[in-house]
């Protein structure tokens, strides 16, 4: 009766020689959907991320506070501390300019005392990619003259004034500006007092801060 044969088995494969495996088929598999995908229409691609919406540009918080020093170190060489304020809150560079600086009372035409102010101002804005937003503020003093007829309307044409002085003098460029009036509805003082009025009759430009939201 012939002899049975014996097989004998080699040694047990190495679990890592497993994964080792897997990974490169998911390598190769890689390769092969990015071949596979080289065909795309690379215009019609690169229109789509056109479309989206960019992230707005943010400055930050070191630049903000240097454009507020050397705005107050001119205010302080110029004795205008007590025409031009500035704070940074979340919106952004607030700089507050007073009505006995800017404007002759219940009129809209810029002083020409401010023009240096506004444009030292722009100076150092103009560089910053972020929007700035003008308001026109009053006191609660009623107002009706033929040209406005109330307050509503007299901070608005302040407000557009200062932008048309930016935009049209000093080279702002207009896709970067806004301006808004407020009448009395925004005081930052009370409206009891002399000082307090003086303290909302005002201007205020803000170097908006925005915040990277990712695409929509």
């Amino acid at each position: 009766m012939p002899r049975e044969k014996k097989f004998k088995l080699g040694k047990p494969t190495s679990p890592w020689l497993l994964t080792y495996g897997d990974m490169v088929t998911q390598i190769l598999v890689f390769f092969i959907l990015l071949f596979t995908l080289s065909d795309i229409n690379i215009v019609k691609f690169s229109q789509y991320f056109t479309k989206m919406k960019k992230p707005p540009v943010v400055v930050d918080e070191q630049q903000l506070r240097r454009v507020m020093l050397e705005l107050a170190e001119y205010a302080k060489r110029k004795n205008l501390e007590q025409l031009i304020s500035m704070e940074i809150d979340e919106t952004g560079l607030k700089i507050s300019l007073t009505e006995s600086l800017m404007f002759k009372s219940g009129e809209a035409k810029i002083l020409s005392e401010a023009l240096p102010v506004l444009e030292i101002i722009v100076g150092k804005v103009k560089n910053l990619p972020n929007q700035i937003m003008i308001e026109g503020h009053t006191d609660n003093v009623p107002i009706s003259t033929e040209k406005f007829p109330s307050n509503w309307e007299l901070s608005v044409a302040r407000a557009v004034n200062v932008l048309k002085y930016l935009i049209e003098t000093l080279g702002l460029a207009p896709d970067r500006v806004s301006a808004s009036g407020y009448g009395e509805y925004r005081p930052v003082a009370s409206n009891e007092t002399r000082g307090g009025r003086a303290q909302n009759r005002r201007v205020v430009l803000t170097v908006l801060r925005y915040r990277l939201k990712g695409f929509e």
